[in-house]
């Protein structure tokens, strides 16, 4: 599932900033910044699960999170798209565990590990298997 470059440039671009930002007050506005490219790019008609995976990837709220997780997966459709349905699906996973959602955190992680299967992935399949072998 291929991604316009210049998209995929500018999403890393803010990715990067807030990965390397510390101060809380320059954070929400990259975030924001981030969240209104993704919008802008739907409303110009330009839908890809990298888009909202990214901004769901940065978001600090567990239940905003799920939300947009949740639209990525939607646009992951077909074969090509495998990698990204395993990536949100064990994101998924990984906020509903911290939302004390157990069974819906392991039906994720269950899609994600069936999906996984069939890319190659070894670093998220052992992270999953990890995730779903885990007591906590």
């Amino acid at each position: 599932m291929d991604i316009k470059p210049e998209v995929w440039d500018h999403v890393m671009g803010f990715a990067t900033e807030l990965a390397n930002e510390s101060e809380p007050d320059r954070y929400a506005t990259t975030y924001k910044d981030l969240h209104d490219y993704c919008e802008e790019q739907s409303l110009g008609g330009y839908e890809h699960p990298f888009l909202w995976e990214t901004l769901a990837d940065f978001t600090m709220d567990d239940g905003a999170a799920v939300s947009l997780y949740q639209r990525a997966l939607k646009l992951a459709v077909g074969d090509e798209a495998r990698a990204y349905r395993a990536s949100i699906q064990f994101s998924l996973a990984e906020r509903h565990k911290r939302l004390g959602d157990d069974a819906q955190a392991r039906e994720y992680a269950v899609s994600a590990d069936d999906e996984a299967r069939a890319i190659d992935d070894r670093e998220l399949r052992r992270r999953i298997s990890r995730f779903l072998l885990s007591k906590e």
